[in-house]
């Protein structure tokens, strides 16, 4: 039996999701939930979906990309009308195109960037729920800008990680890392908030919320610089800051090339 292989890009609001991949007694996960969709439309369960890396529950993104493994072969604008057609509102297909059956979505990536939007204001906007996370504390934006500038480089990340499934190794490259703050009034729905942005060429499981809730941490005076490069020189046995909330985490770009 031929096979026809596609790449899919597609974004999805995690709020109501277990995550990306399928997990066993445990949804609904994107994964899951898409790979229902193309059952019916191939009206066949010998499908097979591979993902850019996991997610955690309550992470959104802006751009997963996808191998899909299918029976037959649709033509590309088809198969996209149709998954949309079927895919809750949460999760939408934004391209389809074809790719090699060598594929390999997390191995092959390059780099991968994810972004963390928060406030910290008194009193929090009605409509930012799910979206922006709000830290209420006092945050001196110096320190956390100088706090984003010690992760750029290759670390032993040993305490920016959960345990989770087995990895090779704790180092990563942050080729990119920053923050900024957006005074913007999107109609009074959304609020005034920092954008935290890191790229690397890998993360480990809530290592981005791990890092987000040090800088927090350094922002409120709580953890200095010194301590912060200190541990990223020198891993010891205690983290510096709390797992920052999933809902201000989107995984927003995968580059192959």
């Amino acid at each position: 039996m031929s096979f026809k292989y596609y790449e899919l890009k597609i974004e999805f609001q995690g709020s109501k999701y277990l995550g990306w991949q399928i997990q066993k007694d445990f949804n609904p996960t994107v994964q899951g939930t898409l790979n229902s969709c193309l059952e019916k439309i191939f009206k066949s369960k010998n499908i097979q979906t591979v993902g850019s890396g996991r997610t955690d529950t309550r992470v959104h993104s802006l751009g997963h990309i996808i191998k899909l493994k299918a029976p037959f072969q649709i033509e590309n604008l088809a198969l996209k009308k149709g998954l949309n057609s079927l895919l809750p509102i949460d999760i939408r297909v934004l391209s389809v195109s074809d790719c090699l059956e060598d594929f390999r979505p997390t191995n092959d990536a390059l780099k991968k960037e994810y972004i963390y939007l928060f406030t910290n204001n008194d009193t929090t906007s009605a409509f930012q729920n799910n979206f922006i996370v709000n830290n209420r504390f006092e945050l001196d934006s110096k320190k956390m800008e100088d706090a984003c500038k010690l992760f750029i480089g290759e670390h032993d990340f040993s305490n920016f990680y959960c345990f989770g499934s087995p990895v090779n190794s704790l180092k990563r490259t942050i080729f990119e890392c920053d923050i900024e703050f957006f005074d913007m009034k999107f109609h009074g729905i959304l609020p005034s908030h920092y954008r935290f942005r890191i790229v690397g060429n890998g993360f480990l499981k809530q290592m981005v919320r791990l890092i987000v809730g040090t800088i927090w941490e350094v922002g409120r005076g709580r953890v200095t610089l010194f301590e912060l490069e200190s541990e990223l020189k020198n891993p010891g046995l205690k983290k510096l800051g709390t797992t920052a909330p999933p809902d201000g985490l989107y995984k927003s770009r995968v580059w192959y090339d």
